[in-house]
C-alpha cells in the first residue's frame, strides 16, 4: 500500500476558480439544470477490487449479490483496464477523462493541472448538486480531486480499522434523502477490499472464514513474503495459505457490496432508480502472487492489477444484459457520465462514452496506456498485445524501496545483509538488511523489470514474454508507445501552459 498523506474533512469545498471560469466559457450556458439527460448520477469506486472476485465476473454468488443484481440491469464490461496499479492516478483519470500521462498526476507530488476540468465541475456548472464521500488516502483533498464538489467528505480522523463504506454510508444516505427533485452527482469511494483483509465486519469475516481452504501451489509464497516489511505492514504475514487470504478478501468485497445494495435501495425508495446512471468500478485490482513475489498492488503492470470491474447501469436500464468484450479503460468514465447526463464534454477528454460503445459505436482510442511511478514504467495494450517498457529504475532499488526485503533471522548468522535506508509512509527513516549479491530468497529475480511483450488473447496470464521471439511486433508496439505517450504528453503541456488545443 502506498503512503497516505494526512487526511481532512472538507464538508464544503469550492470548485477551483480557474477551472469553473474555463468551464463556463467552454460549456455555456452554465449554472442551469440540464434537462437533456438524467438528473441522478452515481459513481461508486471500490478500491482494490479485483474483477473476478465479483459474482458477475465468476466468483461465487454469495460474495456480491447486490452488485450482481445491479449488473443484470446494466452493461458489463469484461475487458476494462485501469491506467495505473495504484489509487491516485486512476481516480484522477476517471474524474477527468484523461490518461495519467495527459493529466500528469503520476506521483504523489503532482496535482491536476488548473486548466483540466474535473467531472464534478462540469456537473456543478450545469446546476447539479455535487458531493463526494471517500475513505481518504489518495482520494483525499490536495490533488484537485475535490474541485467542483460542494461536499468532499473524507471523515477524518483516519481510523485504520474502518476504511470502508461504513465510515460514511449513513451521511451519504441522509444527503441523498434530502435532495428532493434536484439534479445531483454523487461520488463514493471505500477501502473495503483493500488490505488489511481482516478488517471487515466480524460477522462477514466469520462467514467467509468458514469456507473450506484448499491447497495452492502458491501457498509457499506466504513464507517468503514474511521476510518483507511490506507484507508485514499489510498484514499478509497472517496467512499460511492463499485460500485463507482470498476468503478474508472476499469478506471485504461482500461488505462493499452490502453498501452498494443500500445505495440502490435508497434510489428505488426515492423513485430515482429507473432514470439513474449508476457506475460501479474499481481503480485497480490486486495481485495474489500471479507474477512472482507480489501480493498487493502498485508496482507491476500485469492485468492482475490493471483489469477492473466496470458495471454501468444506464437510465431505464437501457442495454441491460449486454456484455462488452472490447477494450475500454478508466479514461472512458467521465465522458460516459457527461454523455448520459446530456452535458457537453471538454474537448480535451480522451475517452469515449461507454453508453455509445454498448450501442455498438467505435471507441475513439484503440489502445490503453498505463504506468506506475514506482518503477518508472509504462505499458501499452494495443492490437491484442501488451507491451511493457523497460524500467528506468534498477530492479534492486525498486524492490528495496517498495517491498523492503529483510534477511530471515535464521540466516543472519550465515548471510550478511547489505544495509539499505529508505523512508516509511510517515517520512521516517527505516533500515532494512538483505544481500544484494546472492539474493537468497529470490526477491530481485522475481521482480525484474525488463521489456515485455504478451499475447493477451492466447495467454491472459501474461507469463510468456515474446519480446525475443517477435522482434518486429515488439518494435511496432515500441514505436506506438512512443507516439501515444508523446500525444498524451502534449495534452498535459497544453493543460499546464493554457495553450488552446
Amino acid at each position: 500500500m502506498h503512503a497516505t498523506p494526512q487526511l481532512h474533512v472538507s464538508p464544503i469545498v469550492p470548485a477551483n476558480l480557474l477551472q469553473l471560469a474555463a468551464l463556463a466559457a467552454l460549456l455555456a450556458p452554465a449554472c442551469t439544470p440540464s434537462t437533456a439527460g438524467t438528473p441522478t448520477v452515481v459513481l461508486i469506486s471500490i478500491d482494490t477490487l479485483r474483477a473476478e472476485r465479483l459474482g458477475v465476473y465468476g466468483n461465487s454468488a454469495d460474495v456480491s449479490p447486490n452488485i450482481d443484481a445491479l449488473a443484470r440491469d446494466s452493461v458489463v464490461f469484461d475487458q476494462a483496464l485501469s491506467v495505473a496499479p495504484w489509487t491516485l492516478p486512476s481516480h484522477v483519470s476517471m474524474l477527468t477523462g484523461l490518461d495519467a500521462v495527459a493529466h500528469g498526476v503520476e506521483s504523489p507530488e503532482a496535482r491536476i493541472p488548473s486548466r483540466a476540468v474535473p467531472l464534478a465541475a462540469h456537473f456543478a456548472a450545469h446546476g447539479y448538486r455535487t458531493a463526494a464521500w471517500t475513505a481518504g488516502g489518495f482520494v483525499g483533498p490536495g490533488w484537485g480531486l475535490e474541485d467542483g464538489f460542494e461536499i468532499f467528505d473524507t471523515n477524518t480522523p483516519w481510523v485504520t480499522a474502518d476504511m470502508g463504506f461504513s465510515r460514511h454510508l449513513e451521511r451519504t444516505l441522509e444527503w441523498l434523502r434530502d435532495r428532493g427533485d434536484e439534479p445531483w452527482f454523487a461520488f463514493l469511494h471505500s477501502f473495503d477490499a483493500h488490505g488489511h483483509y481482516d478488517q471487515s465486519d466480524p460477522s462477514l469475516l466469520a462467514r467467509f472464514r468458514s469456507r473450506p481452504v484448499g491447497e495452492s501451489p502458491l501457498d509457499h509464497e506466504f513464507f517468503r513474503s514474511t521476510y518483507t516489511r511490506y507484507a508485514r505492514s499489510m498484514g499478509f504475514d497472517r496467512y499460511q495459505q492463499l485460500g485463507a487470504a482470498l476468503n478474508d478478501y472476499d469478506s471485504g468485497v461482500a461488505e462493499a457490496d452490502r453498501a452498494v445494495g443500500a445505495i440502490v435501495a435508497e434510489l428505488k425508495r426515492s423513485g430515482r432508480y429507473d432514470e439513474a446512471l449508476i457506475v460501479v468500478l474499481s481503480d485497480h485490482g490486486e495481485a495474489f502472487y500471479d507474477r512472482g513475489l507480489r501480493l498487493g498492488h502498485g508496482m507491476q503492470l500485469y492485468d492482475c492489477v490493471l483489469r477492473v470491474p466496470l458495471v454501468v447501469k444506464l437510465p431505464r436500464s437501457a442495454q441491460a444484459g449486454t456484455r462488452v468484450s472490447s477494450l475500454v479503460d478508466l479514461v472512458d468514465v467521465a465522458p460516459t457520465l457527461l454523455d448520459v447526463a446530456g452535458l457537453p464534454r471538454d474537448p480535451r477528454m480522451q475517452g469515449s462514452s461507454l453508453a455509445a460503445i454498448a450501442r455498438g459505436e467505435r471507441r475513439s482510442r484503440s489502445y490503453s496506456l498505463s504506468g506506475t511511478h514506482s518503477t518508472a514504467t509504462h505499458a501499452l495494450v494495443y492490437d491484442g498485445y501488451k507491451y511493457i517498457g523497460d524500467s528506468a529504475i534498477p530492479p534492486q532499488h525498486s524492490v528495496r524501496v517498495h517491498i523492503q526485503p529483510e534477511t530471515p533471522p535464521l540466516l543472519q548468522r550465515y548471510v550478511q545483509g547489505d544495509e539499505f535506508h529508505t523512508l516509511d509512509e510517515h517520512g521516517v527513516d527505516i533500515v532494512t538488511r538483505y544481500p544484494t549479491a546472492g539474493d537468497p530468497l529470490g526477491y530481485f529475480e522475481d521482480l525484474t523489470f525488463r521489456e515485455c511483450l504478451f499475447d493477451r488473447a492466447r495467454e491472459p496470464q501474461e507469463r510468456t514474454n515474446l519480446a525475443a521471439s517477435e522482434p518486429q511486433r515488439l518494435e511496432r508496439l515500441r514505436g506506438a508507445m512512443a507516439s501515444i505517450f508523446a500525444a498524451s504528453r502534449a495534452i498535459h503541456e497544453q493543460l499546464e501552459s493554457g495553450v488552446a488545443q
